[in-house]
């Protein structure tokens, strides 16, 4: 009697323990139903129906809610359509289920959420993940250089440029770093490098160019570039002053005066600006009509000292 006791006991064990397994595991035909809304979603993202894609990659997740696969493709879309948060809530659920390589993907999701100590986190398991993927770093590098830790930008930057020496934004970014931290010679440097790898040569990069060049005392150098910054973007008030404001410092009155006077069409209540124009008008022989000037823009109430403290204006550099 005991005997049969023990053994159904075992028995009733035995089909309970079936039981959880089943119920912990899709049934066959629903498996079979996610793979096909799987696969339909799939074609659907190979013919560019991103929507119909969608909605077959959510409902492979209902029949199916350990299908990674199908978390993997629908965080790529809704990073695709820049729905970061989406994008990340399926990416980490695609990790947690085991999908390989997904640090990037969510740490990029992150940065864009200005979540950049989650950033940071992933992108560092992300280095480990994929350390061939200069993305990483060059991500890493912007992050830090948006946070003002521009010693561990460059880090990032140099590492990028192990991976990749043909990177312009790298060679670019790494350029601005070095201006930021004082290093002048490195930031022309990298400019320079970034230009000759085919790196946009637009206003930004020559004012940046620019700026840096009288930072390193060449004067004549720092014209020449804010000059071409200011054909391309004539009425830009940062590249008018820096351009103005050297050509003064180097004497070049007739054209700081051309500057000046551009700047205060566009500021017409600036002081600074006027007192300026009338410095440039006295250095370029129009004595009276420079002290009118000057005068006129004490009365506005601009500080003397002020005035007397900025010959050496420059502009930090564009990032």
């Amino acid at each position: 009697m005991m005997t049969r006791i023990l053994f159904l006991c075992f028995h009733v064990v035995m089909l309970c323990n079936t039981v959880n397994n089943v119920l912990a595991c899709p049934l066959p035909d629903v498996r079979n139903k996610a793979r096909h809304f799987y696969r339909e979603g799939v074609a659907f993202r190979k013919s560019g129906r991103e929507e119909q894609a969608r909605k077959c990659f959510i409902a492979a997740i209902r029949a199916d809610s350990s299908f990674t696969a199908a978390y993997s493709e629908l965080g790529d879309i809704y990073f695709g359509k820049r729905l970061y948060a989406d994008a990340l809530i399926c990416c980490r659920k695609a990790q947690q289920l085991g999908a390989d390589s997904m640090s990037l993907r969510i740490g990029t999701s992150f940065y864009y959420l200005q979540q950049y100590e989650n950033a940071v986190e992933a992108l560092q398991q992300a280095r480990e993940e994929e350390p061939r993927n200069r993305a990483v770093p060059y991500l890493l590098a912007q992050i830090y250089a948006q946070r003002g830790n521009y010693r561990e930008s460059i880090h990032y930057y140099l590492e990028d440029l192990q991976l990749d020496s043909m990177h312009t934004n790298a060679w670019y970014g790494l350029g601005m770093m070095w201006f930021n931290t004082a290093d002048c010679h490195n930031a022309i440097v990298s400019f320079e490098k970034a230009a000759a790898l085919g790196y946009p040569q637009d206003a930004g990069f020559w004012l940046n160019m620019g700026v840096t060049w009288l930072q390193l005392q060449q004067a004549d150098k720092g014209i020449h570039c804010l000059r071409k910054a200011q054909q391309l973007r004539p009425d830009d008030e940062e590249i008018l002053f820096n351009l103005a404001h050297a050509c003064y410092n180097k004497g070049y009155y007739n054209e700081a005066v051309i500057h000046w006077e551009k700047i205060l069409h566009l500021q017409p209540t600036n002081g600074f600006t006027m007192f300026m124009l009338g410095k440039s008008y006295i250095g370029a022989g129009e004595q009276a009509k420079g002290e009118t000037l000057c005068d006129k823009a004490l009365t506005m109430g601009v500080v003397e000292k002020t005035i007397n403290g900025n010959n050496n204006i420059c502009h930090s550099v564009e990032r």
